[in-house]
């Protein structure tokens, strides 16, 4: 596998892409860790901290976790697999990366009945995005491909009755 942790990305020079894009200031971020674009993550983070930018974000994060971990895994999957995958993870983001919890994530999402309760809000955060662009690096997606799963977890989240904050 490889997770590209921290290295900057080459933009391709190319016209204007013709998919959708996430409108969303939370959906811009994830956008930014994924495809290594600093200056998008941190254009988006800014805005968010202005009042209301902040709004909905949590099931914004939630959607693209559980969308990406059902590209990455099929249902039933070998629990290797996803030990193999977070030890990867691991070794791309670091040390502070907690497997198990990690693991339980996942594994949530493919249908197992997981201890999820006593995460915080931050740690789940920092694990859902991990995992995205760990998906994101691992299956090679384009930027498009990104597009389309954060516009798709935006449009989830919206048919819930969410209205996550725009940017």
């Amino acid at each position: 596998m490889a997770v590209k942790a921290g290295k900057k990305r080459r933009r391709a020079v190319a016209a204007r892409e013709s998919h959708p894009r996430p409108v969303t200031l939370i959906g811009q971020i994830l956008r930014g860790l994924a495809l290594r674009l600093p200056e998008e993550r941190e254009r988006a983070r800014v805005k968010m901290h202005e009042p209301g930018g902040a709004v909905d974000s949590m099931p914004v994060i939630d959607a693209a976790f559980e969308l990406a971990v059902r590209r990455r895994f099929a249902p039933g999957c070998d629990l290797r697999e996803i030990a193999s995958f977070v030890a990867d993870v691991r070794v791309g983001f670091g040390p502070t990366i907690d497997v198990l919890a990690m693991e339980a994530l996942i594994r949530r999402v493919l249908g197992e009945e997981t201890h999820i309760d006593d995460l915080s809000a931050k740690t789940m955060i920092e694990l859902k995005c991990a995992t995205l662009v760990a998906v994101h690096d691992v299956l090679s997606w384009s930027d498009a491909d990104t597009d389309q799963l954060l516009a798709g977890a935006e449009a989830l989240v919206r048919a819930k009755g969410f209205n996550p904050a725009v940017g």
